[in-house]
């Protein structure tokens, strides 16, 4: 089957198994916080996987034994049934939507065979019987290995995004559909670093998404945390609507030690703070934890160098509450609406990032205990 016809069976399985076509809970006044969380697809049963070492190699031992805290208790691989659980489990809590990240499988190299299984998270989304509790969007992951090059693997990519916006959960902010490219660096790099031609691609995809009836788009960009202050003369700034951020990890001491969550937490809030006057609407992050010590190895990028404890539930649920204030405090900060206003929105890192230990998912360690966090800050404003 080719990959671009995947997400199109997968929308007739959904609408088989009767997922209703109303807007999915309704959740866009002004006055609500649409609470999305990161879904990254990369756990599978076939080896070689990312529970055995830090990749995809083959040999490598089983790292669950050593953090059994981490695994997951609704599905500890990406199959339907998994994703079921995890939509109830999610919605009822609070969340309203997955950001899912989609990687374009790269002719002829290496890491185009594992695309289609880090895929699964769309395709497994869209073929729910539960979908209709809340929403999703795709998020590109445009990383090098998995980044389009040309126009004709751009319309490829376009053919599978299509499909999924068809989808009557995909989210819509004022009618318009949500739509987040992950790394701006990576953006420009593929496209020459030329604005017009950044711009052309994207207006290809907002061309088809009119074509296929289904209206306007907001497309958003990922950059780092750590960047300074933007002006208006920034290039992005012309063909981008919003901007955010998977995740930011603090430049703290690499040692073997835990540095507390509450560094943590303050990136993000500096980050917040550093993006507020930003010439495109900013959509926060909060990170559930950052501790990637299942995938630490000799050549690790200092990144993942860097460790930090789990949230206790006050911490989370008090940086939930900061986070609620400064989203009532800053109007530029969420996803665009149509009249220069913003929807309140931010994302949280992430549901299942269980090597890297930013994780919302029930797991063996933590319980429900970020689920019901989310819930008890956030269920008064829906």
């Amino acid at each position: 089957m080719k990959f671009s016809s995947i997400c199109a069976n997968a929308l007739a399985m959904a609408m088989a198994c009767g997922v209703s076509s109303a807007e999915p809970n309704a959740k866009t006044p002004e006055t609500d916080i649409l609470v999305g969380v990161n879904y990254f697809a990369g756990w599978w049963k076939e080896q070689p996987n990312k529970w055995h070492g830090q990749g995809w190699k083959i040999g490598q031992p089983d790292w669950r034994l050593q953090f059994p805290e981490r695994v997951p208790t609704l599905g500890e691989y990406n199959e339907q049934a998994t994703m079921d659980r995890e939509i109830i489990a999610a919605s009822s809590h609070g969340v309203d939507f997955f950001a899912i990240l989609w990687y374009f499988p790269k002719p002829d190299s290496v890491e185009a065979k594992n695309a289609p299984k880090l895929n699964r998270g769309l395709e497994q989304f869209i073929a729910s019987p539960e979908a209709h509790r809340m929403n999703f969007f795709v998020e590109y992951c445009n990383s090098p290995r998995f980044s389009a090059e040309n126009d004709e693997q751009w319309a490829q990519c376009i053919r599978v995004w299509v499909e999924a916006m068809k989808h009557p959960s995909y989210l819509h902010v004022d009618g318009r559909l949500v739509f987040k490219v992950h790394d701006v660096s990576g953006f420009l790099s593929v496209n020459n670093h030329v604005i017009d031609l950044c711009r052309k691609r994207l207006d290809t995809l907002r061309n088809a998404v009119r074509a296929a009836g289904l209206g306007e788009m907001i497309i958003g960009v990922g950059i780092s945390g750590k960047t300074p202050r933007l002006d208006h003369k920034w290039p992005s700034a012309s063909v981008f609507d919003f901007s955010g951020t998977y995740m930011s990890v603090p430049e703290v001491e690499e040692r073997k030690a835990e540095h507390p969550y509450s560094i943590l937490a303050k990136e993000a809030r500096e980050t917040l703070q550093r993006r507020a006057d930003d010439p495109l609407p900013w959509m926060p992050h909060l990170a559930a934890g950052w501790n990637p010590r299942p995938w630490t190895y000799a050549d690790a990028p200092p990144h993942y160098q860097r460790f930090f404890t789990s949230p206790t539930r006050e911490e989370f649920t008090d940086e939930l509450r900061n986070l609620k204030q400064s989203l009532a405090q800053h109007p530029t900060l969420g996803l665009p609406r149509k009249d220069g206003t913003t929807q309140k929105a931010f994302s949280i890192y992430a549901w299942n990032e269980f090597g890297e230990g930013g994780i919302v998912a029930p797991a063996k360690g933590s319980g429900t205990m970020m689920l019901e966090a989310i819930r008890e800050v956030f269920e008064e404003t829906k």
